[in-house]
């Protein structure tokens, strides 16, 4: 492993109540490249090899390019002196990654990028009038690259680097690929939480009907693999048990906004859909939740009486062509169902399921 020490692999697994921001940025850059990331395949991992990663894969599943974030908080402007030490271990991230066994296509790239919530001064180091040369990163001047730096601020990081990393110098061709960054995220983590829960609103608007809820559950999906430690203190992009696929990332939105519409629908077509499946009213609260669960346990291959009644619906999703008014074509799939299949499952749950399969289905026509 380049440049990381056996002890430093899990570090951040061990110490992960202090990694919020860090997620938090993850949640951030996935809403912000959603519209270009819904129909790619991709990984992201968190703790692994970087803060986290975002690995995007051809239909091959091959590795066609990573983006790698080191994500530090901070309540002081960054100065060069603290940035050194930070690029060093970046860069024997770079070195990592091209080493890592994951199979990648043959034009495979990298970005290792520094992301901060506070400004970033460069310069060159020296004083005086005429010769000082700096840059800032901040909210009107948000990323550059390493390359776009001036020449002699790249001179300068090159030189305190090399002292660095003594005889070893592989890693200073990895600066090509480093960028630093400003993210315009608050101090506290209740405030960063507020920033994602409204970029979210803006992303998906009312698909979500409880934003907060929806970003609780999906920092959840990175709480996980954040928690599971690199096998045998070795950090390979092969594990899957350290990535959150967008498969799982899909999923998850899937269920969030179509759990939003079965509760539109629920709250306009309650009487109507009691009425026709007759749901008694002592009975309404369970049918409601099994209604609602039956989303989840669609997406769930424990769940075979759940499936066998969503196949059935698809099988039959043809006879919805023949119906004007929804909670007739439940009916007549229930009907049809309970003639033709044998459940399992109690009437009242065979009854929701109907319901939460006929609205999944729906969707999809």
């Amino acid at each position: 492993m380049n440049n990381q020490s056996k002890a430093a692999v899990n570090a951040g697994v061990h110490g992960s109540t202090g990694t919020e921001f860090q997620k938090h940025c993850a949640l951030y850059f996935l809403f912000e490249k959603y519209n270009d990331l819904k129909d790619r395949k991709y990984f992201i991992c968190i703790e692994h090899h970087d803060d986290f990663l975002f690995c995007y894969q051809n239909s091959d599943e091959l590795i066609s390019s990573i983006d790698s974030y080191q994500a530090k908080k901070s309540s002081e402007k960054w100065e060069m002196s603290g940035l050194y030490e930070l690029l060093r271990k970046m860069t024997g991230v770079g070195l990592s990654l091209n080493a890592d066994s994951m199979p990648k296509v043959n034009n495979y790239t990298h970005n290792l990028e520094f992301i901060t919530n506070n400004s970033i001064q460069l310069s060159n180091g020296l004083r005086g009038k005429g010769k000082n040369k700096s840059i800032t990163i901040n909210e009107s001047n948000s990323r550059l690259k390493f390359t776009d730096l001036d020449t002699e601020i790249t001179n300068k990081i090159e030189a305190e680097l090399t002292k660095l990393l003594g005889k070893d110098l592989e890693g200073l061709k990895e600066l090509n690929n480093v960028s630093l960054a400003y993210i315009d995220f608050p101090k506290k983590s209740a405030g960063q939480k507020d920033s994602l829960v409204g970029l979210l609103s803006r992303i998906f608007g009312e698909k979500v009907s409880d934003h907060r809820a929806a970003v609780d559950a999906l920092l959840l999906l990175f709480r996980d693999v954040e928690n599971t430690l690199n096998q045998g203190n070795v950090v390979k992009l092969m594990d899957e048990s350290k990535r959150v696929s967008s498969a799982s990332i899909n999923d998850a939105i899937d269920i969030i906004t179509t759990k939003t519409m079965a509760f539109d629908l629920w709250r306009n077509e309650e009487k109507e859909v009691c009425r026709n499946l007759e749901i008694s009213i002592p009975d309404k609260s369970e049918f409601k939740l099994n209604f609602i669960n039956s989303f989840d346990r669609f997406k769930d291959y424990r769940q075979v009486e759940h499936k066998k009644i969503l196949s059935f619906v698809k099988e039959n999703s043809n006879i919805m062509y023949r119906f004007t008014v929804e909670t007739d074509c439940i009916l007549e799939l229930y009907q049809m169902f309970r003639k033709n299949i044998s459940s399992q499952l109690s009437e009242l749950s065979i009854k929701a399921a109907i319901y939460a399969a006929y609205i999944e289905v729906r969707g999809q026509l």
